[in-house]
């Protein structure tokens, strides 16, 4: 697994060492395997060990960070 490091860890507005991570990894299940983004929480500050994580594919990146923007659109969730 090659991890780059780069880690974006966003703060909690209302909670002390909490923060949603974010990194991206490269060859995370073995050397044939695609990247991947690394989305986490931690509750503990512990930006480097998030409490849990999802590895979202590379190539579907694009799609997730749509579906997320249309998830806070107030016009698109109207009734839900």
């Amino acid at each position: 697994m090659s991890d780059d490091k780069k880690i974006f860890a966003v703060p909690y507005k209302d909670r002390d060492e909490a923060y949603i991570v974010v990194r991206r990894i490269d060859e995370p299940y073995g050397s044939t395997s695609p990247s991947v983004v690394s989305v986490g929480c931690t509750l503990k500050g512990d930006v480097e060990n998030p409490t849990w994580k999802v590895h979202i594919p590379a190539e579907l990146v694009s799609d997730v960070v749509m579906a997320l923007n249309s998830a806070m659109d107030p016009v698109e969730n109207e009734g839900n």
